[in-house]
């Protein structure tokens, strides 16, 4: 493919990407909630929760070294010694919900990111955050899955690449930190 092609694939999508407009206050307001933000992802959208939680804790936060009431963010999909232990000693379906048995409570909010929207320790990390109250968004591709089913609150772009939907994902994490520092 060449870098035109794509690039006009990219802004066409970003024209197609839908999302609910509650979620940017559903963030804001988990600073005055005293809420924790969870975010999971696998394989690519790992690595896309892991810049959703640097950029909720450090940069969607106005005078950071001098504001001690930030967003707190933690990246489920980071924890490798325990996603290993989890995995290997019971099943990778449960990576993510187990980590959430430790650390969630009702109330917090749990980001999942998943281009299909059906990966199982997603759609298990999914039922177990609405079963004990959580808010859930989902951040989903291609058809959406279960995610978009199932989520409180969702971003969707329906297209079949996952590298599509990665980068439109990952665009709309900068959007949420940029409108997060917002007043």
């Amino acid at each position: 493919m060449e870098w035109e092609k794509y690039k006009n694939l990219i802004k066409e999508n970003l024209d197609r990407f839908e999302f609910d407009d509650s979620i940017v206050k559903v963030l804001k307001n988990s600073i005055d909630n005293e809420q924790t933000i969870f975010v999971a992802g696998n394989g690519g959208s790992a690595a896309i929760s892991q810049h959703y939680v640097c950029d909720f804790s450090k940069g969607a936060n106005k005078n950071w070294l001098e504001n001690f009431k930030r967003y707190k963010a933690i990246c489920l999909s980071s924890n490798l010694g325990y996603i290993t232990a989890i995995s290997n000693d019971e099943h990778y379906d449960e990576v993510f919900k187990q980590q959430l048995v430790n650390l969630a409570k009702p109330k917090d909010i749990l980001v999942l990111i998943s281009s299909s929207g059906n990966s199982p320790n997603i759609v298990k990390a999914l039922e177990y955050g609405k079963k004990i109250g959580m808010i859930t968004i989902g951040i989903c591709g291609k058809k959406g899955g279960k995610l978009k089913e199932m989520a409180d609150h969702v971003a969707y772009l329906d297209y079949e690449g996952y590298e599509v939907c990665e980068d439109v994902h990952h665009i709309f994490g900068h959007f949420l930190t940029i409108a997060l520092r917002e007043d």
